[in-house]
Formats: structure tokens, C-alpha cells, sequence
């Protein structure tokens, strides 16, 4: 036996279109009853239609919210993508900027030094706060010896420490084993830069009577056969003249920034004297 309750719904649905159906029929027929009728069937299927085409807008709104959020979340992601490209291009645009501009240093530098150099990449820094040197990219194969001075556009690095055909590894100034014959540029006055294990010098064996003051221009005085004349060591950033003993104490800020280095220079030949 047929289940009503089961089909109940579909038997409405079933009886709503039959309903349109007759009422349509009388409208078209033009019988005086259909009017009747079908006034009388519009109040009573007003309700159903006013929930059939809210659904439908309902249904349409929905789908056209959808494909806006779509088609925002697309748009949303290229933008971001082609945000990331422009950040990629600035960086790689900053990156040259800077190689241009420590590129030009070196060239003015080696043009204020006409000495034979070896251009060299920092591959590694030392781990040990004994023991201050880095790893150069450069070795016996490019001419590069034991004792040969390295610099920056800045000023001094350190020397040659030990090499190998195809690397070797620099004694920076600021190590506590270093020592670079110097003067103050201002005064003349000569003494000896060592490092101070840190990131300061100090100018040792420098008289207490003499004329240092901060602010003062240390360089290389040439005389230990090392680095060439007239190379910047430093800056003097205190000094301190006690009552008693020979020598003050001076204390200088490396011209080169070791915390960055990336690029080097092995001076592989003396300076030799401009024509003219």
C-alpha cells in the first residue's frame, strides 16, 4: 500500500502545478468563472510565489557574492605576487647599487696607490674571539704569499697569515698579534697600532709629550716593509696621558668595518711611483 506521508511533499508540489495549470486554463478560455477563480488562486498561491522568487534572488545574490569573493581572491593574489616581484627587483636593485659603489671605491683607491692587487672575497670569519682572521677566496695559485698586506677602500685589513694553493686566511689589524708600524697623520708622530683582541686598536709607544688628539687620522708610515705609505689605520678615538710612566694610551676605531666585509684587496707588488 502506497506510503502518503512519504510522497506527501511531491503530492504538493504535484497539486500547486495542477492548480497554475487550471487557473491558467481559465484565464486563456476567458470564461466570467476563471476570474473568479483565479483571483481566488493567486491569494492562495501569493505566499508560495513570494517564497519561490525570494529563494530565486536568494540563490542569485549568493552565487553573485560568490564569484565577486572569486574573482577578489584572485586579484588579491596576483597582487601579491606581483608585489613580492617588485620587493625581489628593489633588493637586487640595491644589491647593484652596492657593488657599483664599492666597485668605484676600489678603483679610486687603487688609483691613489699604484700597486699590483688581488681582489678577494671573504668566505669565512673566524669562530675564535682569540684569534681574529677571516678566509679569503685567494691563494698560492693567484699569487698570494705569506705577509702580503690586505686592505679595503677603507684602509687596512691585516696581512697574510697562512695560505694554501687555492684560499688563506688573514691576520686581521684588530687582533691582539698584529702590529702595523703607523703615524699620526696631523703630527707625524710615529708609534705602533696593535690590536686589541675587539673591535678598537691601540697606538702603542707613543710618547707622552707628544701632540695626539682625538678626532686624529692614523696611517701607515711604510717603515716595516709590510704596507705601503700613507695607508688609513684609524681613527683616534681617546686618549689618555697618566701621571707617571713614558708613553700615553690611544685608543683607535679601525677604519675598516670588519663586521662587513665582503670584498678584499691582497697587495701583491710595492707601491711604484707615478710617472710624471
Amino acid at each position: 500500500m502506497l506510503d502518503l506521508r512519504k510522497h506527501r511533499a511531491s503530492l504538493v508540489i504535484l497539486l500547486l502545478i495542477l492548480c497554475a495549470s487550471f487557473f491558467i486554463y481559465l484565464q486563456l478560455s476567458n470564461r466570467p468563472a476563471g476570474d473568479a477563480l483565479h483571483t481566488a488562486g493567486l491569494r492562495i498561491l501569493s505566499p508560495f510565489q513570494h517564497a519561490f522568487h525570494w529563494g530565486v534572488d536568494t540563490v542569485r545574490s549568493v552565487l553573485k557574492n560568490y564569484v565577486f569573493l572569486v574573482n577578489v581572491r584572485e586579484e588579491n593574489r596576483q597582487l601579491q605576487e606581483e608585489v613580492s616581484r617588485l620587493k625581489r627587483e628593489n633588493s637586487d636593485l640595491r644589491e647593484s647599487a652596492q657593488g657599483f659603489e664599492r666597485l668605484r671605491n676600489l678603483l679610486l683607491f687603487k688609483e691613489r696607490f699604484p700597486v699590483t692587487m688581488v681582489t678577494a672575497e671573504v668566505l669565512a670569519y673566524s669562530p675564535s674571539a682569540w684569534l681574529r682572521t677571516i678566509v679569503i677566496n685567494k691563494g698560492e695559485r693567484d699569487g698570494v704569499k705569506k705577509d702580503m698586506p690586505v686592505v679595503t677602500w677603507e684602509g687596512v685589513v691585516g696581512r697574510i697569515l697562512r695560505t694554501s694553493p687555492h684560499v688563506a686566511v688573514v691576520l686581521l689589524v684588530i687582533d691582539r698579534n698584529s702590529a702595523v708600524d703607523a703615524v699620526v697623520q696631523r703630527t707625524r708622530t710615529q708609534g705602533i697600532v696593535e690590536g686589541g683582541g675587539g673591535a678598537r686598536c691601540y697606538v702603542r709607544y707613543v710618547p707622552r709629550a707628544e701632540d695626539v688628539q682625538v678626532g686624529d687620522t692614523i696611517i701607515t708610515s711604510g717603515m716595516e716593509g709590510i704596507f705601503p705609505k700613507g695607508l688609513s689605520v684609524g681613527e683616534v678615538a681617546r686618549v689618555v696621558k697618566k701621571d707617571y710612566g713614558l708613553f700615553q694610551e690611544i685608543e683607535i676605531i679601525p677604519s675598516a668595518h670588519f663586521s662587513r666585509l665582503e670584498e678584499v684587496m691582497v697587495i701583491v707588488s710595492p707601491v711604484r711611483e707615478k710617472e710624471g
